[in-house]
């Protein structure tokens, strides 16, 4: 599923146009793209590490 924050672009959206440095997506932390995954599979996932 694409970010919704950053459009996939992976940039946050909020930051200054001027600047240099670019600023990671809070939402998807760069990568463009968000995964939803259930609370009980995290945990089953955890579990089984």
């Amino acid at each position: 599923m694409i970010c919704e924050r950053c459009d996939g672009s992976g940039a946050d959206p909020m930051q200054s146009h001027v600047d240099d440095d670019v600023l990671l997506c809070i939402e998807c932390r760069g990568d463009g793209v968000q995964v939803w995954v259930e609370a009980e599979l995290v945990h089953e996932l955890r579990l089984s590490a």
